[in-house]
């Protein structure tokens, strides 16, 4: 079996990441792919970032009845920072030692790679996929971790979860950024206002 992870705070989630998930559940062969929100992400300032039950009900929201996605509340549940290496863990611990996973991160997470808990752990036990983001180059990236992880090209994704909580806060449409139960549900109860 293979299953893709995407991770992330997805505060909020946004019609990239379902892009995204599509094209690498579609190029890779993949069973699925589950949408994994952070409870605490060690890796960034968690002061604007809403309660996890909120991103986790938008990202459900999200997939509708999409069978390709699933929602997972797991780094939500584990107590402390949420380490993508745990979670991989985790995973193969619920699937099987024998599942391939597909990590799912952006260029811009990717190029952060050498400051994650154990990279190398996470490269010998996941294929990382590295989506292309404008302005970030795999090539900066030291050698040892840049010939471990798979580029995927023809999805540039120019959306930013950052600016559509500018937008809302601004009182601007974001209507074409997120599907429209995410926007309705970001709406009736006031989130990034």
């Amino acid at each position: 079996m293979k299953i893709g992870l995407i991770g992330g705070t997805f505060n909020p989630i946004h019609i990239g990441h379902l892009k995204i998930a599509s094209k690498v559940l579609n190029d890779f062969g993949l069973s699925k792919v589950i949408f994994i929100p952070s409870g605490d992400p060690p890796h960034k300032n968690t002061g604007g970032i809403i309660d996890a039950s909120h991103r986790l009900k938008m990202i459900k929201l999200a997939i509708g009845n999409d069978k390709r996605f699933e929602a997972s509340d797991i780094e939500i549940k584990r107590e402390g920072k949420s380490y993508t290496l745990d979670t991989i863990r985790e995973i193969k611990n619920i699937y099987g030692i024998e599942v391939d996973i597909y990590f799912i991160a952006g260029a811009d997470s990717a190029l952060d790679l050498p400051n994650w808990k154990e990279p190398l752990k996470i490269l010998s036990l996941a294929h990382f996929l590295a989506v292309e983001r404008p302005g970030f180059s795999l090539e900066e990236l030291d050698e040892k971790y840049r010939k471990r992880i798979i580029p995927v090209r023809g999805i540039s994704i120019d959306i930013s979860s950052s600016d559509i909580r500018n937008l809302i806060r601004e009182g601007k449409s974001i209507k074409s950024l997120v599907p429209k139960s995410v926007e309705e549900y970001i709406r009736k109860n006031r989130l990034y206002i």
